[in-house]
């Protein structure tokens, strides 16, 4: 249902003036996209930098080294965005998320984020399944997104 979604943005009819998007659409776009952009802020330092994510469950799942500069912003300030898009000839989508981050390094957040990528069928680490103990003794930071907007665009250019 989503991939139809997804399939009909290049399909719907743009005038220049770009259109907001259905919470549908963004959703889709947000589901087959694999990478954004993750936008953190600390002392009024913006931060943005390419991660790649599984959109699942309504949550955006993201992971990283255990510390590290986009680590220490979350920490003190958990108010993110994301965001993602697509590019096709001249026509663009593009959907943000607002949200809250939770930050964690234990196993259940490990084996929600890889059971999630398995699921959507990312084929994140190279499709690679791992077992609890690897995934244990793994220094990674799951960055679960709890989204408290969506929003997006399509236009023309």
């Amino acid at each position: 249902m989503l991939a139809k979604a997804y399939n009909s943005l290049k399909t719907v009819p743009i005038s220049m003036k770009p259109r907001e998007l259905s919470q549908w659409e963004c959703s889709a776009l947000l589901a087959k996209s694999r990478y954004g952009r993750l936008g953190l802020s600390m002392n009024d330092e913006p931060y943005v930098i390419p991660m790649s994510h599984v959109y699942f469950g309504g949550k955006v799942y993201l992971h990283s080294r255990g510390k590290g500069k986009k680590v220490e912003f979350a920490a003190k300030n958990p108010n993110v965005c994301f965001q993602v898009d697509r590019l096709d000839k001249n026509h663009w989508s593009s959907v943000v998320v607002y949200g809250i981050v939770r930050l964690s390094s234990d196993l259940d957040a490990k084996m929600r984020m890889f059971d999630a990528f398995i699921q959507k069928e990312m084929e994140g680490h190279g499709g690679k399944q791992f077992d609890r103990d690897q995934l244990e003794k793994m220094d990674m930071t799951i960055w679960e997104i709890e989204i408290r907007e969506i929003t997006g665009r399509e236009g023309i250019w």
